[in-house]
């Protein structure tokens, strides 16, 4: 009788084993590897301009196609379909740019904009559809732009870089402000 009381137990515990509700461990998820950014094109110095320095962010980056719409305080880069990409603008009673960038981006995301002469960030604010940065005419990075002769690249955090050609638009929009 004893082989019985065992067979049954044995078929009480397997049964009572099937009602748990503890789950199994999930199994390990592998590893992310990091993304390799490809490294940027090596800048020939002798392509410089006197006073220009390198700006890898601009090496092997495609110049936007489009062109520039401006009207009195402001000017606009639209790209070949028609959407305004960057813009900049003047706030005359508050003596500042305003640089806007299409695309959505978390406020104060940093939008950075680099020149061959110079580069700066500015915390940004989400504006509908696009990201906008206030910067004072006094800033000294504003006088660079201003003279920028070659490409200007813009981008917010992490985002590709919209590389475009310099234009006189840019400034007239800041001289306009500056009032000189």
């Amino acid at each position: 009788m004893s082989r019985v009381i065992r067979w049954r137990a044995g078929l009480l515990a397997l049964a009572l084993a099937g009602c748990s509700d503890e789950q199994p461990a999930p199994a390990p998820s592998p590893t992310p590897q990091p993304t390799q950014r490809p490294a940027p094109a090596p800048i020939d110095p002798a392509s410089l301009a006197p006073g220009e320095l390198p700006a890898p962010e601009l090496a092997g980056v495609q110049a936007a196609v489009g062109g520039w719409s401006t009207s009195p305080g402001f000017a606009r880069f639209l790209t070949s379909d028609g959407t305004a990409a960057f813009a900049i603008r003047c706030d005359s009673e508050k003596r500042q740019l305003i640089l806007a960038r299409s695309g959505a981006a978390d406020a104060g995301e940093m939008l950075r904009i680099v020149t061959g002469m110079a580069a700066a960030s500015y915390p940004t604010t989400p504006v509908g559809r696009r990201v906008e940065a206030r910067v004072s005419i006094d800033d000294r990075f504003v006088a660079a732009l201003a003279k920028a002769k070659g490409p200007v690249g813009i981008s917010v955090g992490e985002g590709p870089v919209l590389m475009l050609a310099p234009d006189p638009a840019i400034a007239r929009v800041i001289r306009g402000c500056d009032g000189r």
